[in-house]
């Protein structure tokens, strides 16, 4: 399968990115990472740069994540959607990284996998002495370090800055658009609670999942070395694939400015609840309804009033998002036999 190629760039300067991020495409930036400490380590060997990432361990526990050598490091689903199929073992980031060392050089190792670790958290010394100016300021970094392990294609509802430490990676990208045809599986059981495809990118069942073939036909890929990072904007599906022995990949996520939910999935949960099972012409009005007053598809729906008297379908202003939440609550409480919470 030929895939189109990312566009690729050397490091731009913030306004560049600015820029860049106008266009809600994925953006490769060569080099941008090459000069961090533990990328240099990285290169010298794994158990060079794992001595200099135990300097910075906390002592936490965390968990790492393990899977069986016949699955190949395919992080994923388990056979029957129920849960994953791999397990996790708590320990310190120190022992994971001794584990790591040990199954180096063994190609019938279990996969192994520290996902998402806060590294202000585990790691608080990291983000001084790795500097990352292009995401807002104090986006925290996130630290991905395991074996030949391969995250299945999903999406993030941030945008994305994902930098290369040590290894080599694959990323295969398919825009938003290609949603019905990656086949979403369940989400509650969903590796990491955000949604995944259920299709297996090297080995697809056409018969199973025939959309597919039009995602492949509009998907991109590229590989990055350590100090590569990669820009993918809100909505992307990616489907990652550490290629090296030993990898690390550090990422930043953010939301754009405004937001005044931390967690949108409840609504769109929430939605559907609502009307998912209502009848099609209901259905239609309401889709209606969304697109004019959230999604603003025909501009500002409360233009034609003063700003002063646009009420809460011209935006809930901030003054006021404390008492929207407590009546959305005081709405979906008695649904389960719950009284509203008191207001603060």
């Amino acid at each position: 399968m030929e895939f189109a190629a990312i566009e690729s760039r050397g490091a731009p300067t913030p306004d560049e990115f600015a820029q860049l991020r106008l266009a809600a495409k994925p953006v490769i930036f060569r080099g941008l990472v090459t000069d961090w400490p533990a990328v240099k380590r990285g290169k010298i060997g794994a158990a060079e740069l794992f001595d200099y990432l135990r300097l910075m361990d906390s002592g936490k526990m965390q968990n790492t994540l393990l899977a069986a050598p016949e699955l190949a490091g395919r992080l994923n689903y388990n056979a029957d959607y129920s849960g994953q199929n791999y397990s996790e073992q708590a320990e310190t980031v120190g022992v994971a990284l001794d584990r790591l060392l040990t199954y180096e050089n063994n190609s019938s190792a279990p996969a192994a996998f520290i996902q998402s670790l806060p590294l202000n958290d585990y790691m608080p010394e990291f983000a001084r002495a790795h500097p990352m100016t292009l995401p807002p300021a104090e986006t925290p970094p996130r630290a991905w370090i395991g074996n030949q392990t391969t995250v299945q294609t999903h999406f993030d509802v941030s945008e994305n800055m994902a930098c290369v430490v040590a290894g080599r990676r694959r990323f295969t990208l398919f825009a938003p658009d290609q949603l019905p045809n990656l086949y979403i599986g369940p989400l509650e059981s969903a590796p990491g609670r955000t949604p995944v495809s259920t299709v297996d990118l090297d080995n697809p069942d056409f018969e199973a999942h025939p959309h597919f073939r039009r995602a492949l036909d509009n998907g991109y890929q590229a590989g990055l070395d350590a100090g590569d990072a990669i820009y993918i904007p809100m909505g992307w599906f990616h489907h990652v694939r550490a290629l090296s022995p030993v990898n690390m990949l550090v990422n930043y996520w953010w939301s754009a400015p405004g937001a005044q939910l931390k967690q949108p999935w409840a609504a769109l949960l929430h939605a559907v609840m609502a009307f998912r099972n209502l009848p099609d012409a209901d259905r239609q009005v309401w889709q209606g309804l969304f697109s004019h007053f959230a999604f603003l598809d025909n501009g500002e729906p409360m233009s034609h009033l003063p700003q002063d008297r646009r009420g809460f379908l011209g935006g809930v202003p901030d003054m006021h998002r404390g008492s929207q939440i407590y009546e959305i609550l005081a709405a979906l409480g008695p649904e389960i036999g719950l009284d509203p919470p008191p207001r603060k």
